[in-house]
């Protein structure tokens, strides 16, 4: 079909129709990609199948182990170390900035996955928009407001991620955190990471992009661009956009020996996006013993991303993890976490199946995090654009203590999913899981990914029995 209704859209809107509608909705476009309609583009973690095999013996070792009874899908263990951190389980709250709709959110966020034991992520932008340790604005919450909420319910496992751009840089955002004596003790015992940001899914080699209202534009001119000037122009609604970061190889690596020399307490991570040269990006990360490398496929959804950049820019997560899988080998002291559409146990089952040692998510924490009554309906007819409907939801259903339990509820069924496959496979550990618990529909995935085709390669599957 001719896409005449973007053309209209574009004639009638000009440069606005790049991005998301520029209305106080528009604000829950952290959701990035439409999330209705058909999705499917490329190949996804959707065309790979878990493929259980009848002779387990790990599950009679395990079995012995155990004792006085067989074992179940509850006996997998899901614990384990990632990024640096002691964890529950390897799922990650991908670092969520300051939309306005995520940030109202992000303390609720913060408490779930402290009392899940799961790491939580803070995206840039936070404090220079909503203030560190007083609120800006009076309805929205500060960036310690998040820190604290987090550490308030922490039970020992799990850990704080938190970013910073080129514009929190200026307010030296990470020096203040790591010179804070309110957290200081939590550095001191290893539960914070700084995360360098070099990109993300949907916008992959793009700077930050929101809409404001005119008294921010007013009071941000002199730290973003703004288009257009508020000084100049009057109108409701101004476009706020942050340069992208600046990286050469030996930018990164200097830049990643001068965090880990400046905040010997702190876990360093490095969040990246769908980058054709991933596989010189990890072996920097391992060479300068990074702890985690985060890499965010191009199906990530993100706020303002231009519209054309979530068609067209980047590659999709299979993609990038057959970039890197046999260079991960050669550096297992740096974690690799992926995110994209991840969404269920599966998604965690093939990524730790696949070599990967995590994965991350943002969109779904914050529609579980929402999921009030009509929910269902709100999100089907993206109610969330029309600004009028927005705002009255967002009178009647803001974030609260439900919240906490509505995220909770979400992240127990990732775990029970993954247990569930993974005992299903015979095995009793995420860790032990590896490629020939795959299999795929695609030829193409098949060869890329090395794992079999359910349509051929059939020696793949099955080892000759040898009679002697």
């Amino acid at each position: 079909m001719y896409p005449y209704k973007q053309i209209i859209d574009r004639a009638r809107n000009g440069r606005t129709a790049v991005y998301p509608k520029a209305s106080d909705s528009s604000r829950l476009s952290i959701m990035g990609a439409k999330i209705t309609g058909e999705f499917k583009r490329f190949p996804t973690m959707e065309d790979i199948l878990i493929v259980p095999p009848l002779f387990t013996p790990q599950r009679l070792e395990k079995s012995i182990d155990l004792l006085v009874r067989e074992p179940v899908f509850f006996d997998v263990e899901l614990a384990g170390k990632l990024g640096g951190f002691h964890v529950s389980m390897p799922l990650v709250q991908s670092s969520m900035g300051s939309p306005d709709v995520w940030n109202l959110l992000a303390p609720y966020a913060a408490k779930a996955c402290a009392l899940e034991g799961i790491i939580y992520g803070i995206g840039e932008n936070v404090a220079a928009t909503w203030g560190y340790e007083t609120r800006k604005v009076k309805s929205q919450p500060c960036l310690k407001e998040r820190i604290l909420a987090y550490f308030e319910n922490f039970h020992g496992k799990g850990g704080v991620v938190i970013q910073q751009n080129e514009e929190d840089a200026q307010s030296e955002l990470w020096n203040r955190l790591y010179s804070d004596p309110d957290l200081t003790q939590f550095f001191e015992d290893g539960f914070i990471a700084f995360e360098i940001k070099g990109g993300q899914g949907a916008k992959a080699g793009m700077g930050g992009e929101r809409y404001i209202d005119r008294k921010t534009a007013l009071e941000l001119k002199d730290t973003y661009y703004i288009h257009p000037d508020p000084e100049m122009v009057e109108q409701e609604r101004y476009e706020r956009h942050s340069a992208p970061d600046i990286f050469t190889e030996e930018i990164l690596r200097n830049r990643i020996i001068k965090m880990k020399n400046d905040y010997p307490n702190a876990k360093i991570w490095l969040k990246v996006g769908p980058y054709r040269d991933l596989a010189r990006v990890l072996e920097i990360a391992g060479d300068t013993g990074v702890d985690c490398l985060s890499i965010d496929g191009k199906e990530g959804g993100t706020g303002m991303s231009p519209s054309v950049a979530m068609s067209h820019v980047g590659l999709p997560i299979l993609a990038c993890i057959a970039l890197i899988s046999e260079q991960k080998k050669k550096y297992p002291r740096t974690d690799v976490i992926i995110s994209g559409r991840m969404m269920s146990g599966a998604d965690l089952v093939k990524a730790m199946a696949l070599g990967m040692n995590g994965i991350a998510m943002g969109r779904p924490f914050l529609i579980s995090g929402y999921s009030f009554r009509f929910a269902e309906r709100y999100l089907a007819s993206e109610l969330y654009r029309k600004k009028l409907i927005a705002k009255i939801a967002m009178k009647i259903r803001k974030p609260n203590e439900q919240s906490v339990q509505l995220i909770r509820n979400f992240v127990e069924t990732i775990r029970i999913e993954a247990q569930l496959l993974t005992a299903g496979l015979g095995k009793y550990d995420l860790k032990k899981l590896s490629k020939e618990d795959l299999a795929t529909v695609s030829e193409q995935i098949a060869t890329m990914l090395d794992i079999p085709s359910i349509y051929s390669q059939k020696e793949m599957f099955v080892k000759p029995l040898i009679v002697a």
